[in-house]
């Protein structure tokens, strides 16, 4: 026994079979086996682990029955500890002690076991879900699932959700069919049909060249990885003067005569592999295999990563040049080993009529012996195959001219893409069955990549070195080895999608990278950047005033589903990098076997990023879709334009404001550009909504004055003229059109007036946002400021009377107010412009507003600090963040208590009710009563409350559970109105919402992850913890002020939306972070 091959791994294998067989007897026998033979050889840990294992099988039988029916909370409970965690997430039951990869997941679980042990024998939903995952991570999770909760049995778990049901992530084996060296000869080698960019054929064997000029070299690819990296290989050609001229021979011109397309290329990627054998061939030390305790083969530790390299060659004699050149010219791809080499064409069928699969294919030449080099070049042979079905849907959608077929080619694209994202690119973290990775990253580091890297090289007789970019001697030319950047597919995709690339030194190296791509890959993609983009298509077709916008909207959603798709495929490409190149090189900033840094690929996420289209928008504007000469008519002029950014930028002097003050136009700081014509419309536009308060009250003549303003208004209906505005004349032309076109409606008119109606519908296309009022034009860029010691601007509804009285409502106090601030020198006053009712209670509710979104600058502010410090694990200033945000919530609350305490609440009600046909403009049905109070309770569009909701991780209205009809309904009517604020939203504040809602960036989050690190002392988590909670709290007193407000407002719902309130306080209460008791829990956990 004591003799025996059997491993310490062997019990596990042995139980786990047994346990699956039910074979018990047998069990038995060979753990005592394995045990006596540890004990035998003195490793008596092994021994225990046979036995804790038994254990825990036994344990598994015994509730097999009970877990058929479900597992109970009381079961559940008991698994607390750090040798049989459970954890229970969306009702299923996971066991986190289980033996993953050799060892116990807990152990090795990339958060910490901390974190795990934190939530043993409890739900860990919440944490699961807050944290993110990744496709990996699930997939883990799936093989350690046991069982699902028992039904009915909530007691210790709270409510829990079923498992979303994923689709499968299969492979299709790519093209089924074969042609030989024979077949399909009217077909290009690298055509692009229906086989994406794998050659047309399948790739022939090194046999092909038997018979031909290039046998020697034939010969000495199968003898590569025995010859080449014990610097045989060198030694042997430097002394064989018979095998010199053989090689030369191939060199010489005519040699490609008679030889097929086929041939060729093989020729090429024989010579390329015994070129990169010969330059660096015998300079990688390494030991000699051995495998230790850990699986891996020992390597040798080597100063600067250079894997040993001590005689690299620098000129490649002619016997090797002269093949390699006169391919490499044949071919237009440099003479160095490219993408296509070692990829495209490195592969053959085992079966020749079975599928591309890891399975049934084999690399043709190889560099070493190892298998991490088979394994790496063989997945992204079934990537390229699985990708041919994307680029198939690519090329269909790019061709059609239909619709209808457009999309249902997009589908088809985003079905390929998931496929390969969810089921190729993670074959290349596969293990075999001893727990081994089937490529190491650290083999792949130190071994496989020193080879193909990028270098400089001389070539004998090289007469055109100079032009080919020659480095510092003559003859010298720097080659990129072998990468991802090669392959034309990202290329494909961007240019057929029209993603954009912002770095010119990433579309330098690019271009670079291209030209070792085969010939006909690099026409294609040529003609694909000449032809107009799905992108600039499907905005084409987007829908103007009065045409239905289902199949447009249909398009947008699922061409940001391929989005997603491309930048899930980014992502884990970037995982690629960190894991085999970053990781292995315990480096930050990492040069790819091209050559290239890998800084460029974030930038190419953030450009990818930005190709989505804009969702759920009403009827945009054709004028900003880039256009050409033989696309079809567009109905607005193509005439283009800045975009909205810095107007509405997060991070601006005016906070969550527009960047400029609504003002007269003659006084504005665009006016010195408009046409004189298009300035006195403006003016026109201005004195109209001047007239709002006085005409619009019990059904007044307001219209029949917007009316007999049309000719006056006549410029503002040539479209051009609209759309050539400056960007801050467009957006307050914006905000003054929706209050006159509300106060047309208000008047009882169905629609406003088409001097009105015309050109809103055009300037909200042109902004990107419907022609509604919303919170946007009510506050954000309905504002102006009154400077201390000079009187109001006359343009606005401030302004002072002939006998210098001030004409407004609450002009006295207005006017008073003016005068102190006036007198102390204090800060500039911000007040309203325009009003339908100009009531003090109107100007009171938006008035508290302007000045709320104006000092959240301190809000984006923090968040912007704790993002920083989160990135640098610096707890203080995290922390710190949260104090801040606290402080700010706490100080508006004490605002808002204020105000509540000062004023009469009574005339509140009525101003709404008064308000309400005005704010129901641009909507499909008059707003009810319950939906106007959700929109009131989260501000409309404003992006305030979301964005704290996302900086500290927790749902803005979370799902209830409750017996009233009433507040269920109320319930849905705010996650609907929390919907579709998201559309009236200026697009830099959505965007700024949608960074803050993605995953691992929550403070929420980073209090988790800081958790599980060791490092993290207990006086550290108490701070976090207190910051966090304090600041959630904080925010529960803000919405209650909210709350207040819609009571205040709407005594009738005062009940209803009141129980609401309490149920997503008690929610968000529930959610307050218990840093110190899960560290406690840890403790016992570890102590029993």
């Amino acid at each position: 026994v004591a003799g025996s091959s059997l491993s310490p791994a062997t019990p596990s294998r042995f139980a786990l079979g047994m346990a699956s067989s039910g074979d018990w007897g047998r069990f038995f026998w060979r753990t005592s086996l394995v045990a006596s033979s540890a004990v035998a050889t003195g490793t008596a840990a092994a021994a225990a682990i046979v036995v804790w294992r038994r254990s825990r099988l036994l344990e598994s039988t015994r509730s097999g029955e009970a877990r058929s029916k479900g597992i109970s909370w009381a079961e559940i409970a008991q698994h607390d500890r750090v040798d049989n965690a459970w954890v229970v997430i969306r009702g299923e039951v996971y066991d986190v002690a289980q033996v993953h990869d050799a060892t116990p997941f807990i152990e090795e679980h990339p958060g910490g076991k901390l974190l795990l042990l934190a939530f043993a024998g409890r739900d860990a939903t919440e944490p699961f879900e807050t944290v993110g995952h990744s496709a990996v991570a699930l997939r883990t999770l799936r093989k350690l699932h046991i069982g699902e909760l028992a039904k009915g049995d909530g007691a210790a778990g709270g409510r829990t959700q079923e498992m979303p049901r994923s689709r499968p992530a299969t492979l299709t084996g790519g093209r089924k069919t074969t042609k030989s060296i024979g077949d399909g000869a009217d077909e290009a080698l690298w055509g692009v049909t229906s086989h994406g960019f794998l050659p047309s054929r399948d790739p022939v064997g090194i046999e092909e060249l038997h018979g031909t000029v290039f046998e020697a070299f034939a010969e000495l690819a199968e003898m590569l990885p025995g010859l080449g990296l014990t610097g045989s290989l060198r030694q042997m050609l430097d002394n064989d003067t018979e095998m010199q001229a053989r090689l030369l021979k191939s060199g010489q011109p005519g040699a490609l005569e008679g030889l097929s397309e086929d041939q060729i290329e093989r020729a090429f990627s024989v010579v390329g592999y015994t070129m990169v054998a010969y330059w660096r061939g015998g300079t990688l030390a390494y030991s000699t295999g051995v495998r230790g305790d850990s699986g891996f083969i020992n390597i040798k530790s080597l100063e600067g990563g250079s894997c040993g390299f001590d005689d690299v060659r620098k000129t490649l004699p002619a016997f090797i040049s002269a093949p390699m050149l006169l391919l490499s010219k044949h071919l237009q791809r440099p003479p160095m080993i490219d993408y296509a080499n070692t990829v495209l064409y490195n592969w053959v069928r085992i079966d020749r009529n079975g599928p591309i699969t890891m399975s049934n294919i084999r690399c043709c030449i190889r560099l070493t012996g190892l298998i991490d080099e088979e394994w790496f070049f063989k997945t992204h042979v079934v990537i390229e195959s699985e990708a041919a079905h994307a680029v198939s849907a690519l090329i269909a959608a790019s061709n059609t001219e239909d619709e209808s077929e457009m999309l249902q080619h997009l589908v088809a694209l985003e079905e390929a893409l998931w496929r390969v994202v969810r089921a190729c690119l993670p074959i290349m973290y596969e293990r075999a069955e001893d727990g081994t990775p089937k490529c190491s990253e650290h083999i792949f580091y130190q071994i496989l990549r020193p080879l193909i890297k990028s270098g400089s090289l001389a070539f004998e007789g090289d007469d055109q070195a100079a032009g080919e970019g020659a480095g510092a001697g003559a003859a010298e030319r720097n080659l990129a080895g072998p990468s991802g950047a090669m392959s034309s597919l990202l290329p494909c995709i961007d240019a057929a999608l029209g993603i954009q690339m912002t770095s010119d030194k990433l579309r330098e190296a690019l271009a670079k990278f291209e030209v070792s791509m085969p010939f006909e890959h690099r026409r294609f993609l040529e003609k694909l950047r000449g032809a107009p983009t799905i992108r600039q298509r499907i905005l084409l077709t987007r829908p103007v005033a009065g045409e239905s916008k289902d199949h447009y909207e249909a398009l947008v959603r699922s061409f940001n589903r391929v989005i997603s798709r491309v930048l899930d495929f980014r992502w884990q490409h970037w995982q690629y990098v960190k894991n085999f190149v970053m990781k292995p090189g315990n480096i930050s900033h990492a040069v790819g076997s091209g050559g290239t840094t890998f800084d460029f690929l974030q930038q190419h996420i953030t450009d990818t990023e930005q190709a989505r289209l804009t969702e759920n928008i009403e009827a945009f504007s054709r004028c900003l879709t880039p256009g050409a000469p033989a696309w079809p008519p567009m109905r607005l002029p193509p005439v283009t334009y800045p975009p909205a950014l810095e107007f509405w930028s997060v991070d601006g002097e005016n906070g969550l404001l527009a960047r400029e003050p609504l003002v007269h136009p003659k006084d504005a700081a665009w006016a010195s550009n408009m046409p004189a014509p298009m300035l006195e419309a403006l003016k026109s536009v201005w004195d109209l909504a001047l007239r709002m308060p006085a005409l619009c009250t019990a059904n007044g003549p307001f219209v029949k004055h917007v009316e007999d303003a049309a000719t006056r208004l006549a410029p503002m209906q040539d479209d051009r003229n609209v759309i050539n505005m400056s960007e801050a004349a467009r957006e307050h032309l914006m905000t003054t059109l929706c209050h006159i076109a509300a106060g047309c409606i208000g008047c009882g008119q169905r629609r406003p007036p088409r001097c009105i109606d015309k050109p809103l519908q055009v300037v909200a296309r042109s902004v990107g946002r419907p022609p509604r009022l919303d919170h946007t034009e009510l506050v954000l860029c309905n504002w102006d400021r009154t400077q201390p010691g000079r009187e109001v601007h006359k343009g606005s509804q401030r302004s002072s009377g002939p006998a210098g009285t001030d004409t407004h409502a609450n002009g006295q106090q207005v006017a008073d107010e003016a005068e102190e601030a006036a007198g102390s020198g204090g800060e500039p006053t911000l007040h309203v412009v325009w009003r339908f009712l100009a009531m003090p209670d109107e100007e009171w509710y938006r008035a508290i507003h302007i000045y709320l979104h104006d000092e959240a600058r301190e809000v984006v502010s923090a968040i912007r600090v704790g993002h920083v410090a989160m990135r640098d694990q610096n707890d203080h200033v995290a922390m710190g963040s949260m104090v801040k945000l606290s402080v700010w919530l706490n100080k508006f609350c004490d605002y808002f208590d204020a105000h509540f305490e000062a004023k009469d609440s009574r005339t509140e009600s009525v101003m709404i009710r008064r308000m309400e046909p005005f704010i129901s403009h641009g909507t499909s049905h008059d707003l009810t009563w319950e939906e106007t109070a959700c929109w009131v309770y989260c501000m409309g569009s404003s992006v305030l409350l979301a964005a704290l909701h996302a900086f500290l991780g927790v749902k803005m209205c979370p799902q209830v559970e409750t017996d009233s009809g009433e507040v269920e309904k109320m319930s849905k009517i705010l996650n609907r109105s929390l919907d579709e604020g998201r559309v009236y939203m200026p697009r830099p504040h959505r965007e700024f919402l949608e960074s803050l809602e993605k995953p691992g960036v929550s403070v929420r989050q980073y209090c988790f992850r800081r958790f599980g690190a060791k490092s993290v002392s207990v006086e550290v988590l108490h701070d976090l913890e207190v910051g966090y909670n304090d600041a959630l709290n904080a925010l529960v007193r803000f919405l209650s002020r909210r709350a207040h407000l819609i009571s205040r407002f709407f005594p009738h719902l005062a009940s209803t939306f009141g129980t609401l309130h309490s149920d997503f306080e008690a929610s968000m209460r529930h959610s307050r972070l218990q840093l110190l008791k899960m560290r406690q829990r840890v403790y016992r956990s570890l102590q029993n």
